[in-house]
């Protein structure tokens, strides 16, 4: 989950919440809730049950998944949806679609290896420099392999810039900034100003350093561009790396991808006699070329890997009249599991990433149900393995279970208000496509406002499940949650906001206390429901903005 789209928990009183007992309800109660679609109290009580211990953490591969997948299921079938997973063999659907994973984790902490006309420097794994293979080989060896810094290492035809122009990648290193060109100057130079690109997320530079051939790649961290500290790299040191099976084992990635500190970086920059801020001045003006840096760089890496199987949860009301036409609603289901302890409590159980985005799923589907099948068919995706970067939706990508062509819009849900009521709601990825209007217009009716991204640098549109939506041409809403409190305003909102990044995300203390009220995310939930029926009784097809890179994607499948 992003981290900056919660708010957070343990603040607000409600009025009507349950018993302090927040983690004893057993995973049989869906067809004993009576509550009326949408309300605060069936929110309540999805996460309760979800988010209790009972689950542990609904880590991917566990019994934690077959106890949420089983629950998710059952609440469909309560809503009314049928089955609209994989196609089995006797023509029906089930409600899953089954993925196999890899997972690969180191058998020990490597050493980074930089060496010069001075010699030899080793860098501490975790410290200094992380690294991973996405190769499905035990050992990946790179010795002595020259350094290029290739700027931000992006290779956009369409956009007359290609970092990698006139260098063979093949047996070297590439040394990669984050974000894109124009981050610094806020100059638009193709990348949209300040506003990150998907050529600024560290997953394309992976990528694309593979495309050319690099035998690695290193990313330089700088807190500002990457929109996090190194705290957040260093927690994922040691955790095992999932990915989609590949029919090519990985081998058209680089050995090694990984990050160095920024301290690493300058130090590097220095022995190799060049000057940071000058080459990354020049990064940033179309025409860069890549400079070698007159160093090696040697890695081992020892990894244990193995295949996983997992699911994703998918229900259906099919349409009365236009059933091949598709309305997508989704929400990742997993979590972290298992984690490092605080106060002798080593469950993440993750009530507020994701509990509450599938709570509002289920809810959802139950308010579909309440106000009669529509035109078109409306599917939704419980999505396994987003905290393992996205990996449900990628299948998915991979696998459409509905053409995408025939696919008319997807709204995805992750993190849902914990603290109340909202003047705002905010829309990530602003100014992409038409669901920006149509999503205004029902919250305008509401008494309330929609606003802009408020860190477009930052990425954040790139960051949750719903691009690989986007990667198929289909138009995406993606809301974050609203900060101005109807109860203590922005800077309030904003509060809360910081402790729970601070104090609860990713740690075992995200569970559900009785001071949660979910009356905002029943009135954000109302809005995504109002928009999705109305493009679903209509024969409307929103559209991306002429600027938007999905626009290729889509034009090309309603061809």
């Amino acid at each position: 989950m992003n981290i900056r789209h919660i708010l957070s928990a343990g603040v607000i009183a409600l009025a009507a919440c349950a018993t302090s007992d927040q983690t004893s309800a057993p995973a049989s109660d869906i067809a004993a809730f009576q509550y009326a679609p949408l309300s605060s109290q069936a929110l309540i009580e999805h996460v309760r049950v979800l988010a209790s211990d009972e689950f542990e953490g609904r880590a991917p591969g566990t019994n934690g998944e077959r106890l949420t997948l089983e629950y998710i299921e059952r609440a469909y079938a309560a809503a009314g949806l049928q089955p609209g997973g994989t196609v089995q063999a006797d023509g029906t659907r089930s409600w899953l679609q089954e993925t196999q994973l890899t997972v690969a984790t180191l058998a020990n902490p490597p050493t980074l290896t930089l060496s010069g006309r001075d010699g030899a420097r080793n860098y501490t794994y975790a410290t200094q420099f992380s690294a991973w293979t996405r190769r499905l080989e035990p050992t990946v060896n790179i010795e002595n392999a020259p350094l290029v810094f290739v700027g931000y290492g992006i290779n956009a035809p369409e956009l007359g810039w290609n970092d990698y122009e006139g260098v063979d990648m093949r047996g070297k290193i590439a040394v990669i900034l984050v974000n894109d060109p124009d981050f610094e100057t806020g100059d638009d130079r193709g990348f949209g100003g300040r506003a990150m690109t998907y050529y600024g997320r560290w997953t394309y530079k992976f990528e694309e350093a593979g495309r050319q051939g690099a035998a690695g790649a290193i990313i330089i961290h700088e807190t500002g561009p990457a929109a996090y500290p190194w705290a957040v790299i260093q927690s994922s040191t040691g955790s095992a790396r999932w990915d989609v099976v590949r029919a090519d084992r990985g081998a058209n990635r680089t050995g090694f991808e990984g990050w160095v500190t920024n301290d690493v970086a300058m130090e590097t920059f220095r022995r190799a006699n060049l000057d940071f801020n000058e080459l990354k001045s020049r990064a940033q003006r179309r025409g860069f070329r890549a400079v070698r840096m007159n160093l090696n760089g040697s890695m081992t890496l020892n990894t244990n890997i193995e295949t996983r199987t997992t699911s994703n949860v998918v229900g259906i009301l099919q349409g009365t009249q236009r059933p091949d036409e598709t309305i997508l609603y989704s929400a990742h289901w997993d979590h972290l599991g298992h984690c490092p302890p605080i106060d002798g409590d080593d469950i993440c159980n993750g009530a507020l990433d994701n509990a509450t985005g599938v709570s509002g799923l289920i809810e959802l589907a139950r308010r579909y149900g309440a106000a009669g099948r529509p035109q078109r068919s409306v599917a939704f995706i419980a999505l396994t393995a987003e905290e393992q970067n996205l990996l449900g939706a990628l299948y998915y990508m991979q696998h459409p279970l509905y053409a995408p062509r025939n696919t008319v819009a997807a709204i995805n849900m992750d993190g849902l208000s914990n603290a109340g009521r909202t003047r705002d709601i905010e829309i990530v990825g602003f100014g992409k496509s038409e669901m920006d209007d149509l999503f205004t217009r029902v919250v305008e009716a509401q008494g309330r406002r929609v606003v802009p991204d408020s860190s477009p640098e930052a990425g954040y549109f790139y960051r949750s499940d719903h691009l690989h939506f986007a990667q198929l041409g289909i138009p995406v809403l993606y809301t974050s949650n609203g900060v101005d409190l109807v109860n203590g305003g922005v800077e309030r909102g904003n509060a809360l906001n910081a402790a729970y990044v601070a104090n609860n995300y990713h740690k075992p203390s995200d569970e559900l206390t009785p001071d949660w009220d979910m009356s905002g995310a029943t009135e954000d939930l109302e809005a995504l429901y109002t928009v999705g029926r109305q493009l679903a009784d209509s024969t409307a097809w929103p559209q991306w903005r002429a600027n938007a890179e999905f626009r290729a994607a889509r034009e090309a499948s309603r061809r």
